[in-house]
């Protein structure tokens, strides 16, 4: 299940969507530095929380980290989709039950 990005991990996986390879763990900070002026342990960080999320998969190779996207953007967006047609329609029922109950309210007064 992939939860709501933030806007640093949005960020930084937009960066890793164009991409569609298996990036070093140093090639994606030197990126994230040059693109928004971000620390080596802002980078770090976000990482960590993607791989947690299980969007992204860490991988060892030698004494260097790659990761690699396990969830593609067409995969997040439907997901999004998916959550605010769900959020409309509990809106939806919340209006309809506060006005029955408003009407009960009057009826009894």
């Amino acid at each position: 299940v992939i939860d709501k990005l933030r806007r640093g991990e949005l960020m930084l996986m937009e960066y890793l969507w164009r991409k569609k390879t298996v990036l070093s763990k140093k090639e994606i900070i030197e990126e994230m530095s040059k693109r928004y002026k971000w620390r080596k342990s802002t980078t770090e960080i976000l990482l960590k929380r993607l791989v947690k999320m299980r969007i992204l998969k860490k991988k060892r190779l030698g004494f260097h980290f790659s990761y690699e996207v396990l969830a593609t953007k067409k995969e997040y967006l439907n997901i999004k989709k998916e959550e605010m047609y769900i959020s409309e329609y509990n809106k939806f029922f919340i209006r309809i039950f506060t006005t029955i109950h408003k009407r009960n309210e009057t009826i009894e007064e």
